[in-house]
């Protein structure tokens, strides 16, 4: 019998693109369409990288590309998990762009999609594009995407091309309703789900919508249905926002205590109707925390189901490295057999002169540093609990959490809290495993915390750890 095929898609999270980083360029881009806008860019010499602190500018998005394809000159699957534009859009536009009511800002949000979308069918013609939205997403602002709006059937347009369906019509409609839907993978017979998750958001607000409809109940409801329809069928489900804890909220929260980044009847929805497709869900993947992290997804904590990748962000803005997936996945049945992560090492140096070359490089493999053997829901289970146990281990998951920065706010004495969000998906189970380092008083992010006192690991519904070693 032959070798399975083994084949490489290509996984972005949180480009948060800003095209007016460079203000001088602010009111020749606004009135160019989105074809034109790298010949503006190319018009002047080259910029420095946006930095640590900033969101992707044009010089990081295109050495991205270019490594991108280096790494893997035609992915069959690219995989994009929402937040394509920069944090405070609005407030960027308002400031650097002389006529900046809604019309004119409408117009330049769909132009940066369509140019990003431009620019990643330049770099991968031959590949298959998923895509998901993330919360900064919208023409309404962060977490306030209008279901059924024009934003919508404009990003379907922009990149229903790329997508490979069957019927580009019915994606085109489905997308235009609320940014969810099912499209058919090149592995396996596998299908895509691919959640538009904001609308589960603790802070989702549809302020510029029907203030009476619930688009969040009408897509957990089209997920049921669709969880019903797959349940046996090799499956990958896509979203932005990950179920369960927000660690960084939950660390800062007042009284302290866990977070859920969805709303506790949604982020429940959401794992039982993966949990019901589970064993045929090969993968999760979201991105939003921008950090590089696995959670294992199921009703049953001690029967881990679903594995699923958090993946990290190409944006440095919270002071991780700029960072982009490559996953090998099994042909046959849409399995993954390894991830590799690569990162850009000089970020510093690139921030200050734009013409000196970008240094990326592959931060590791899954495989080589966390075991050989496909990623499944067993394996991560099977590894949290080494990286529980083992601190050589858990040395290595600390330094790529932020793809080896040493900016963001896990260390040594913080590692805990972020560990059992991979592990507890309830508020319960987590203010359980992580109370010896819930602090309610903490530096904003990225300063790091102050050292806790730790206290042997709960007994509960979590893997059950050996005492915690003296850090």
């Amino acid at each position: 019998m032959a070798a399975a095929e083994t084949q490489a898609w290509l996984v972005v999270s949180d480009i948060h693109f800003n095209p007016l980083a460079d203000p001088h360029l602010a009111e020749k881009l606004e009135a160019a369409p989105a074809q034109r806008w790298r010949t503006i860019y190319a018009s002047v010499k080259p910029q420095p990288f946006s930095g640590y602190g900033s969101d992707t500018n044009f010089a990081l998005l295109e050495s991205a590309l270019e490594a991108m394809r280096n790494e893997v000159a035609s992915p069959r699957v690219v995989m994009i998990a929402g937040d394509f534009l920069a944090h405070d859009f609005r407030k960027h536009f308002d400031a650097d762009v002389r006529v900046h009511d809604d019309a004119h800002y409408r117009i330049f949000v769909d132009d940066t999609i369509r140019f990003l979308a431009i620019e990643f069918r330049q770099a991968f013609p031959r590949s298959q594009f998923v895509i998901a939205l993330g919360n900064n997403d919208s023409y309404c602002g962060d977490y306030a995407l209008e279901p059924g709006s024009a934003f919508l059937a404009n990003v379907a347009a922009s990149w229903g091309a790329m997508m490979g369906m069957p019927d580009p019509k019915a994606f085109v409609a489905a997308f235009s309703t609320g940014g969810y839907y099912t499209a058919p993978l090149p592995a396996g017979s596998a299908q895509a789900v691919v959640l538009n998750d904001v609308l589960w958001s603790s802070e989702y607000h549809n302020r510029c919508g029907d203030p009476k409809a619930d688009p969040g109940a009408a897509e957990m409801a089209w997920l049921q249905t669709t969880a019903r329809e797959l349940q046996g069928r090799r499956t990958w489900v896509l979203a932005h926002i990950p179920p369960g804890i927000d660690v960084y909220s939950s660390m800062h929260a007042k009284p302290p205590g866990g977070v859920l980044f969805l709303q506790p009847a949604f982020n429940d929805g959401m794992i039982a109707a993966i949990d019901a497709m589970a064993p045929g869900v090969q993968m999760a993947i979201s991105g939003h925390t921008h950090m590089n992290g696995f959670r294992t997804l199921g009703l049953d904590p001690s029967r881990p189901a679903v594995p699923m990748l958090v993946v990290p962000s190409l944006s440095p803005v919270f002071g991780n490295n700029p960072t982009f997936t490559v996953l090998h996945v099994n042909g046959d049945d849409a399995s993954v057999a390894d991830a590799q992560y690569f990162v850009l090492g000089n970020l510093p140096v690139v921030a200050k002169n734009g013409a000196r070359p970008a240094r990326w490089r592959r931060e590791y493999a899954f495989d080589s540093v966390y075991g050989h053997g496909t990623i499944d829901a067993a394996h991560l289970s099977q590894l949290q609990q080494t990286i529980f146990d083992n601190r050589r281990v858990r040395m290595r998951y600390e330094q790529y959490y932020d793809g080896s920065s040493a900016h963001a706010s896990m260390q040594p004495a913080t590692w805990r809290s972020y560990w059992c969000a991979d592990v507890a998906l309830s508020v319960t189970e987590y203010d359980a495993c992580a109370a010896p380092q819930i602090q309610h008083d903490l530096p904003p992010h990225p300063s790091p915390p102050p050292i806790p006192v730790l206290s042997p690991a709960p007994q509960g519904g979590v893997p059950q750890p050996t005492p915690l070693p003296t850090p």
